[in-house]
């Protein structure tokens, strides 16, 4: 495996972008870096993903949507004053070419969430539930009771939820989601609270340290803090896990930049792992993504992910290059397709795989 062309190769990708970009964007954290607003302005959890409010439903039969088929009233969540329900549903369909290996296809269940918010008290004091209700058994994945304050710029939560640290994508295989552990396949239990108002928001957990995907002993600290403004974001996270086998230690930064119809993602994480007495190993992973809008509602996004598994190991680096096409046709409807190409070291024959899929999401 060439570095140099490697590298050369993502600089290509990334000047071809700039340069051909010549339509506005109209999913996932873009979504907010094309709006210039916080992930809470389109969804109930202050750190982003699960139950839509209703600004985020309203976008998604409007913005979103290439038409919006139905007679009926436009669908806000909320069922009630005090109850609100949503839910996402991802089947597809996946071609996988490993070296040395047949190719395998297959239809699959990737992700099926039932949400319920109940307001206890309407604007202060909720109960909110993310039920994952496939693929295999039922299994909750958040639950917990939210306290807001009279304006709203200040929460606490206690109960189980997912950790805030780095860019919330919906890609867990994303290898800045997949090296740190902290994804949509792991949650924890503890308290965490936060401000969010403004350009900032800030929010910190303490929890059990098993929400990295790593065992229950001992406890772990996270903390995220971002800026945002209507064209551009930073933000940093922190994330210190003690644990029995061995601590870890992260830290990480994630920006986003509109330049046109372009909205870039990036970010960065380091990763040190103490694996034996007066013994650590570092780690490295990063992403680079643009979305850019084709043509009318047609997101095409195209991203660079690389991880270096072990600082002190050379040539043992992996990247991925993923290009996906996204088309919401109807409200809560979106169909995505998309090829990533595998590359690792050659010892490994599944570091070298080429992908193809075919998505279908719905969402309400």
């Amino acid at each position: 495996m060439d570095i140099k062309n490697n590298l050369a190769t993502s600089l290509l990708v990334t000047i071809i972008l700039w340069l051909g970009a010549t339509h506005s964007a109209s999913a996932e954290p873009y979504f907010a870096i094309q709006k210039g607003m916080h992930c809470s302005s389109c969804h109930s959890n202050p750190a982003g993903g699960g139950l839509r409010t209703t600004y985020g439903n309203a976008f998604a039969q409007s913005e979103l949507a290439k038409r919006r088929i139905g007679d009926g009233a436009f669908w806000t969540g909320e069922v009630t004053q005090w109850l609100s329900v949503g839910g996402d549903f991802r089947a597809s369909y996946k071609d996988v070419d490993i070296p040395n290996r047949s190719t395998t296809s297959d239809f699959d269940v990737d992700r099926g969430a039932i949400y319920l918010e109940v307001s206890i008290i309407p604007g202060r004091l909720t109960l909110y539930v993310d039920e994952k209700v496939a693929p295999d058994e039922i299994e909750n994945r958040e639950a917990y009771i939210r306290l807001n304050s009279k304006d709203a710029k200040w929460f606490v939560t206690a109960g189980q939820f997912f950790l805030p640290y780095g860019l919330r994508l919906q890609d867990d295989t994303s290898f800045v989601r997949l090296a740190t552990g902290i994804n949509f396949a792991n949650w924890d239990r503890g308290v965490q609270g936060g401000y969010v108002s403004g350009p900032w928001s800030i929010i910190a957990s303490a929890t059990n340290n098993s929400g990295g995907g790593r065992s229950s002993s001992g406890e772990q600290v996270n903390l995220i803090s971002s800026y945002v403004t209507a064209n551009w974001r930073v933000g940093a996270s922190f994330n210190v896990n003690n644990d029995d086998a061995g601590d870890r230690t992260m830290f990480g930064f994630f920006g986003g930049l509109q330049t046109g119809p372009v909205a870039w993602l990036a970010e960065i994480d380091s990763i040190r792992d103490d694996v034996a007495p007066g013994v650590t190993a570092d780690a490295f992973a990063g992403l680079l993504e643009a979305n850019w809008t084709i043509f009318d509602r047609h997101n095409l996004k195209l991203s660079y992910d690389y991880l270096d598994p072990n600082n002190d190991i050379s040539e043992d680096h992996q990247v991925r290059y993923s290009v996906v096409w996204e088309h919401s046709p109807i409200q809560f409807l979106q169909a995505r397709a998309g090829y990533r190409l595998y590359d690792g070291i050659p010892q490994v024959d599944a570091q070298n795989r080429k992908e193809l899929f075919i998505e279908i999401h719905g969402f309400f």
